[in-house]
Formats: structure tokens, sequence, C-alpha cells
């Protein structure tokens, strides 16, 4: 009998086990364990380094979509990053030109405004002096105010 089936028989175990009963354990049991543990095929080496290398490489596969997915995750976060730096740096460009447009439209609107003062003080003065040269050439005021017409005719109104 093997040490197993005593094991079983006499009810206490042994804490020294052989090497075929640590693989016998291993090993799954059909129905028949006698045919499973003698008679039954064994996987060759090829086919069980064969489902190695299958599993091996779908993990592999799997890692490397994974990577993918955060290549993708990674290169559209640059992107967004720099095209909002880039548009960012675009906006901030334009408002600084606008400022200085502003700025000399209102220095332009400053000098136009002093110019137009310069013009009415100007143009008060000659209106406030245009009864002395009036006079000084000889001119009178006039009591009546005469209106010529085309066909030649003068009239008088008041």
């Amino acid at each position: 009998m093997r040490r197993s089936q005593l094991t079983l028989l006499s009810g206490t175990s042994s804490p020294v086990r052989s090497a075929s009963e640590r693989s016998a354990k291993s090993r799954p049991q059909s129905r028949n364990s006698g045919i499973a543990m003698y008679g039954a095929p064994r996987l060759k080496a090829k086919t069980a380094h064969r489902a190695n290398s299958v599993s091996a490489l779908m993990r592999i596969g799997k890692a490397i979509a994974a990577a993918r997915v955060r290549a993708v995750h990674v290169v559209l976060a640059v992107v967004i990053l720099v095209s909002s730096l880039f548009g960012s740096l675009l906006l901030r460009t334009q408002m600084v030109q606008d400022s200085f447009a502003i700025t000399q439209t209102q220095q332009s609107i400053g000098r136009l405004t002093q110019d137009i003062q310069e013009k009415q003080v100007q143009l008060e003065k000659l209106q406030a002096s245009l009864p002395n040269k009036a006079s000084d050439l000889g001119m009178v005021p006039g009591a009546e105010s005469v209106t010529i017409d085309v066909s030649g005719a003068v009239k008088a109104t008041h």
C-alpha cells in the first residue's frame, strides 16, 4: 500500500511527504484515480511551453494596450496644455497690441481736442476784432438788412 492510503486507514498523518505524494496532490484527479495517476497522457513540454508563451504574450499584449492608452492620454494632455498656452500667448499678444492702439488713439484724440480748442480761441479773437477792423476800413453797421434778388431788384426788409 502507498503511504497516503496508510494515512487514511490509520487516521494519523505523517509530516513527511514524499515527492510522489506532493505531485499527486497537484495533479488533477479524474473518476478513476488509478488511470489518472499512471495511464493519463501528460502534456508535452512543447505544448505546455506554448500555453505559457500564449498567456505571456496575452499579458504583454494587454500591458502594451494599457501603455498605449496611457500614452494617448498623456499625449492628449500635453497637446491640450501646449495649445492652451499658445492660445493664451496669442491672446495676450493681441491684447498688448490693442492696448498700444488704444493708447495711440487716445493720444491722437487729445492732440485733436487741443487743436480744436486753440482754433476756437483764435476764432473768438477774430470775431471780437471784426467790428474794429470793419470800422478801420470805413464800414458802418447797417440798420436794416438788405436782400438782393436774382432779378436785380433790391428789397429792404426789417
